[in-house]
């Protein structure tokens, strides 16, 4: 084996193992009783754990003998400084797995532990000071070197001990000051415990959030067969175990037993007979003692195979790395907690988005599966307050409809449903049926609004850190969800209100194609952030017939919006039919309406208004007396194409005292002419870096509707108007296009 830099090798003892399994527990005992024989008791464990792996790996993977060579490194004075093994085989050709240590959180949890080759160098890299894989012609070496404490280096040689001696267990990891990923130190743990009391497996269960009571998930196993439960009750009897604290032996685990529990059925199924455990104590209890918060196990499939004694070993161990363990499971609950706020943060903005109540409702089921159940069904409360169905969600989009027709046949589940008897599931439908089910209700300001029911997967259960997430959430839902239903309902009512004050249609006109095209500030195209007050717009139109033959056209903006805009409209609206159909002129009509305005004090708004009289004339065209009350001009398309300005602008009503001096201004339609009406949420319509629309980009659009009729005209103009802009419209709008027809 040569020499090293610390010292020369000595008490060489070397052994040859045949290529068959069974050789492996030779060649363990064979390495033990060597590192025994030098007194090296402080690296018995690993010399034991890590030459086991690089046996199996030559027996069983190179398929050929394996010779096993055990040295003791000595200093110049002739102490033992370290252990040095070597295992060799005669399969030179084949590739050394290299060891992939993990080295953050993103590592599989078992995949140590499934590994089928490899182990030996992956713990020869976590425990060795040194390791090396040298290569001949005929054979490929393996070693590794141990270093003895410094306490031990000048220790005499001491005889074996008895066979009953307690093993001196080594966390895997003696360098760290901590685990830095609990499952793979807790499958490192399940296999080198398997390994040192040479049973056929073993596993470590943790209680759930470290109580006991909410039961025991198993988080690590070695050579145990598939299918376990992953949550079960204490294995013993829940008094030992809860209160007590002790190590346990159960002879056989398919004889008849009062602590019988699902994990011992299924071991006791799988073949594997005997088994002793150990709880892991270190969190303080009852007058100080150790209340234990999780459970070691090995398990043999011969009956009667562990004794008292390798029980109370099993303690020894577990309490050397119960601290550790308690320590790990800490941390990975405070990273579950953060994991859980930042899950609530993300949650809370993708809510705080929404305004519909249906998209509320069809976030949360989003945001709960798959993350925190396998799916779920969310009901709200209609009208009369009957539960019904709103939506359900599933991991797999090809069991949707199914688990939609169970929950509708099955009916809305209340807080006390479990699995099992809801929904009702047979035939096809089995395979929804869930682990568990939590039902969490939706309740904001002291009223309830629905249920939001999570399903586990079949063979889950919801640990209690995803439970109290989901209630969270469930509180975040029904807040936001009670919001969106408040603004959904002062939504409609604006809208009804909206649409009191707009003419109900748009009547046919002799001699005139009239469409109009409106788009109040709080329609339910434009973004939910809007306030209350920009529900009903300022903006307003109407035709209404003054006497048989002559029309009267209005198109308006009141200042602001909301229900004082609201108010000047319907004011606006009324005044305009009641002086219109009096007989007055226009000019008349407007100075009226503006003393009103006036008379109406601080809730007055000052309005825009354009106002017109329209009749037909027996040639065909359509005769307009107008007056532009502090409104955008209108724009007229003629017969060629070109567009004109088709009245001045007037005093606006609401502001000037006494007569604003209004006079009315004629305009003539021939047929095939067009008059395009707008208000300033039109022309003002603005695009990124401020740049307006205003009425010459208007007049553009007008310029190429020749062949259109009205309601192709204000069509064109209303997409026009849109695509201007970068964002959805904010601002009222409202068009209206007139276009001369000839027929009287």
């Amino acid at each position: 084996m040569g020499s090293t830099a610390d010292g020369a090798v000595a008490d060489l003892r070397t052994a040859v193992f045949g290529p068959d399994p069974s050789a492996v527990g030779p060649a363990r005992a064979f390495v033990r009783d060597a590192v025994r024989g030098w007194g090296a008791q402080a690296v018995l464990d690993d010399a034991v754990l890590i030459a086991s792996e690089l046996v199996t790996n030559a027996v069983v993977h190179a398929g050929t003998a394996a010779e096993v060579s055990c040295a003791l490194v000595r200093d110049e004075n002739g102490h033992g400084t370290a252990v040095r093994v070597e295992v060799a085989d005669q399969h030179p050709g084949r590739t050394v797995p290299t060891p992939r240590i993990p080295l953050d959180d993103d590592a599989e949890p078992l995949e140590f532990a499934q590994q089928e080759s490899g182990r030996g160098l992956y713990l020869s890299a976590q425990i060795a000071s040194a390791w090396g894989v040298q290569y001949t012609r005929t054979r490929k070496q393996i070693w590794f070197l141990l270093p003895l404490p410094e306490g031990a280096k000048s220790a005499p040689p001491v005889p074996e001990p008895p066979p009953t001696g307690p093993i001196r267990f080594q966390p895997m990891t003696p360098q760290r000051a901590a685990v830095e990923d609990l499952d793979d130190y807790l499958a490192l743990t399940a296999e080198k415990i398997k390994t040192l009391l040479d049973a056929d497996g073993a596993f470590i269960l943790l209680a759930e959030d470290g109580d006991l009571d909410a039961g025991l998930r198993l988080r690590a196993e070695a050579g145990l067969p598939p299918g376990l439960p992953r949550v079960t009750a204490a294995p013993s009897a829940a008094g030992r175990i809860g209160l007590a604290g002790l190590p346990a032996v159960y002879p056989d685990l398919a004889g008849p037993s009062e602590h019988g529990t699902a994990l011992i059925g299924a071991l006791a199924a799988a073949g594997l007979r005997s088994m002793v455990t150990a709880p892991l104590s270190s969190t303080p209890g009852v007058a100080g003692s150790l209340r234990p918060s999780g459970l070691i196990a090995v398990v043999a499939r011969e009956p009667d195979r562990f004794t008292e004694q390798d029980a109370v070993r099993l303690g020894e161990d577990a309490d050397r790395i119960a601290a550790l363990v308690e320590s790990a499971r800490l941390a990975e609950a405070g990273r579950a907690r953060r994991g859980a706020l930042s899950f609530l943060a993300e949650a809370g903005e993708l809510l705080a988005g929404s305004l519909d109540p249906d998209r509320t409702l069809a976030l949360a089921a989003q945001l709960v599966v798959p993350s925190l159940a396998r799916w779920c069904a969310v009901h709200r409360l209609d009208e009369a307050g009957r539960p019904v169905l709103a939506l359900v969600w599933h991991a797999d989009e090809d069991l949707h409809d199914r688990l939609e027709k169970a929950v509708l046949e099955s009916g809305p589940p209340t807080t006390e449903s479990v699995a099992g008897v809801w929904p009702k599931l047979s035939g096809d439908t089995e395979v929804l049926r869930p682990g568990e089910l939590l039902v969490v209700p939706l309740q904001a300001r002291g009223r309830q609004l629905g249920t939001l029911t999570l399903a586990a997967a079949p063979d889950g259960r919801f640990p209690h850190d995803t439970a109290e997430l989901a209630w969270d959430l469930g509180r975040r839902v029904a807040v936001t969800y009670d919001s969106a239903l408040a603004y959904a309902g002062r939504r409609e009512t604006a809208h009804a209100l909206q649409s009191s004050l707009l003419p109900p249609v748009v009547p046919e006109v002799a001699g005139a194609d009239i469409a109009v095209v409106y788009h109040p500030a709080g329609s339910a195209l434009t973004p939910a952030h809007l306030s209350q007050d920009t529900l009903v717009g300022g903006d307003f139109y109407d035709v209404f017939e003054i006497r048989p033959g002559c029309w009267g056209l209005a198109i308006g903006d009141v200042c602001g919006t909301g229900a004082q805009a609201a108010a000047v409209t319907g004011l606006a609206r009324t005044a305009l039919r009641l002086l219109a159909r009096e007989g007055l002129r226009p000019p008349a009509v407007l100075s009226r309406l503006n003393r009103a305005i006036l008379d109406e004090g601080e809730r007055g708004r000052f309005l825009t208004l354009l106002y017109a009289e329209a009749e037909p004339r027996p040639d065909g065209s359509l005769a307009l007396a107008l007056v532009c009350a502090g409104h955008p001009p209108p724009l007229v398309l003629r017969t060629d194409g070109t567009v004109v300005i088709g009245a001045s602008s007037q005093p606006l009503l609401g502001v000037i005292e006494g007569d604003p001096g209004f006079h009315v201004e004629s305009l003539a339609l021939t047929p095939g002419e067009t008059l395009l009406a707008f208000t300033d949420g039109a022309s003002e319509r603005r695009r990124a870096g401020g740049e307006m629309l205003e009425a010459e980009g208007l007049a553009a659009v007008l310029a190429d509707c020749r062949s259109l009729s009205a309601a192709g005209v204000a069509a064109r103009v209303q997409r026009a108007v849109e695509e201007f802009g970068d964002a959805p419209l904010t601002d009222d709008m409202a068009v209206m296009v007139i276009r001369a027809t000839g027929e009287i």
